[in-house]
C-alpha cells in the first residue's frame, strides 16, 4: 500500500510567488538606476572601471527578468503532465544563473588582465566615481540582504541565487572604489588587481550555487542526518515496528520522501492506511520543508521480494480452489467469508463458516483436504451467523 500527500496549499503558493516578484522588481528598478548613473558618471569622471560596472548593472536587468519568468513557471500548480509541480524550473534557473555568474567572473578577470598588460598609461578617474561606487555598494548590499531574507522565508534557491548575484555587484563596486582610490593616489594598477580578486570571488559564489542544484537535478539524497531524523521519527510512532528503503530527494528546494514501514501483520487495511496518513502528517508538521511523502505499508520485512511472490495465487484462485475442495462438506453457502494474509511466501487463511456447520471434526476434515497445497500456510476457522 502506498499513500501520497498533496503539495502546499494554493494560498501559500500565491503568497510565495507574490513575495518573489515584489523583491525582484525592486532589484530590477535599482539595477536600472545604478546602471545609468554609473555609465554617466563613469564617462564624465574618466573611469573605465565605473563604466564597466554600469554595463554590469544593466545586464542584471536580464537576469532579473529571467528570475521573474522562471518564478512564474515554478510556482504554477501541478497539472496532468507535471503531477509533482514545476519547481524544477527553479532549480534549472539557479544553474543558468550560476553559469551567468561564471561568465561575468571570466569577463571581468580577462578585461582587467588585458588592461594591465596592454594599456600604458592606465587612465586615472576623478572623485565623482568614488561617490557613485560608494552608493552602489550600500544599495546593492541592502538589496542582497532583503532578497536573501525573502528567499529563506519562501525557501527559493533561485531567489537566493539572485541575491548572491546582487552581492557580486556590491563586490564589483568595492573593486571600483578601491581601484579609483588607488588610481587617484598614484597606483592605477590597483583598479585592475582588485577586479581580478572580485572575479575569483564571483566564480566561487557561482560554484556554491551551481553544485547543489546539479545534485538536485540528479535526485541526490538529503543529508545523512536528515534521513536519520526521518527514520527515528517513523520508528517513534506507535504501531510502526520498523522502517526501511527510505528514499529522499529535493524538488525545487522542497524535500520529497518515500519510505516503507512495517506494521503488525494482522491489522486491517484501514488501520494500515491510518498509520500511513498519521506518519505523513506528523513528518510534514515536524519538518516543514517536507512537502511530499509516500508511505508504503508492509506486514513483514520485504528486503527480498524475489520471484516467490509471483508464484502465489490471487484471491479468486484461492477461493475457487477452497470451494472446490470443500464443496461436499460445505455446499455453496457454507463459506461465508475469507481473509487472506500473504506472509513468508505463503498464504495464511482465516475462514469464516456458517455457525450451524462448524465443529472440530469438520475443521479437521477441511484442513486435511488442503494439506497438500504447498503455498497454503496456516488455516484458521471461525463461525459467523
Amino acid at each position: 500500500m502506498a499513500y501520497n500527500v498533496e503539495h502546499m496549499s494554493d494560498t501559500v503558493q500565491q503568497q510565495n510567488l507574490a513575495a518573489s516578484i515584489r523583491v525582484t522588481l525592486i532589484g530590477a528598478v535599482l539595477d536600472l538606476v545604478l546602471g545609468i548613473l554609473k555609465i554617466i558618471i563613469g564617462i564624465s569622471a574618466n573611469s573605465i572601471a565605473l563604466i564597466s560596472d554600469g554595463v554590469h548593472s544593466l545586464s542584471d536587468l536580464v537576469t532579473d527578468g529571467f528570475v521573474l519568468i522562471v518564478s512564474r513557471f515554478s510556482h504554477a500548480d501541478p497539472d496532468r503532465d507535471h503531477p509533482y509541480g514545476h519547481r524544477r524550473f527553479e532549480t534549472l534557473g539557479t544553474i543558468i544563473l550560476g553559469i551567468v555568474l561564471f561568465a561575468v567572473a571570466g569577463i571581468i578577470c580577462f578585461d582587467s588582465i588585458r588592461r594591465i598588460v596592454l594599456e600604458d598609461p592606465l587612465p586615472v578617474p576623478g572623485w565623482p566615481g568614488l561617490i557613485v561606487a560608494g552608493f552602489s555598494i550600500a544599495s546593492k548590499e541592502w538589496i542582497f540582504r532583503y532578497t536573501r531574507q525573502v528567499s529563506e522565508e519562501i525557501n527559493s534557491s533561485l531567489l537566493l541565487a539572485n541575491a548572491w548575484h546582487s552581492r557580486t555587484d556590491a563586490m564589483s563596486s568595492v573593486a571600483v572604489l578601491i581601484g579609483i582610490g588607488g588610481a587617484m593616489a598614484g597606483f592605477p594598477v590597483m583598479d585592475q588587481l582588485a577586479a581580478v580578486i572580485v572575479a575569483l570571488m564571483i566564480a566561487w559564489i557561482a560554484w556554491k550555487l551551481v553544485f547543489p542544484s546539479l545534485g538536485e537535478l540528479v535526485d541526490t539524497a538529503l543529508p545523512t542526518d536528515k534521513v536519520r531524523a526521518i527514520r527515528e521519527h517513523a520508528l517513534a510512532m506507535e504501531g510502526v515496528l520498523g522502517t526501511h528503503e527510505i528514499r529522499t530527494r529535493l524538488h525545487g528546494g522542497r524535500s520529497f520522501v518515500d519510505l516503507h514501514i512495517q506494521v503488525d501483520e494482522r491489522i486491517s487495511v484501514s488501520e494500515g492506511h491510518f498509520l500511513a496518513d498519521r506518519l505523513t502528517l506528523s513528518l510534514k508538521e515536524t519538518m516543514p520543508d517536507i512537502t511530499d511523502v509516500v508511505v508504503h505499508v508492509d506486514p513483514e520485512p520485504d528486503n527480498e521480494p524475489g520471484s516467490a511472490l509471483k508464484a502465489l495465487p490471487l484471491r479468486s484462485e484461492v477461493q475457487a480452489l477452497l470451494k472446490q475442495r470443500w464443496q461436499e462438506e460445505l455446499g455453496n453457502e457454507g463459506l461465508k467469508r475469507l481473509e487472506l494474509h500473504y506472509l513468508g511466501n505463503q498464504i495464511d487463511a482465516d475462514v469464516y463458516l456458517d455457525m450451524s456447520l462448524i465443529n472440530n471434526d469438520l475443521k479437521d476434515k477441511l484442513d486435511n483436504l488442503v494439506e497438500d497445497v504447498s503455498w497454503l500456510g496456516k488455516v484458521s476457522f471461525f463461525g459467523m451467523p
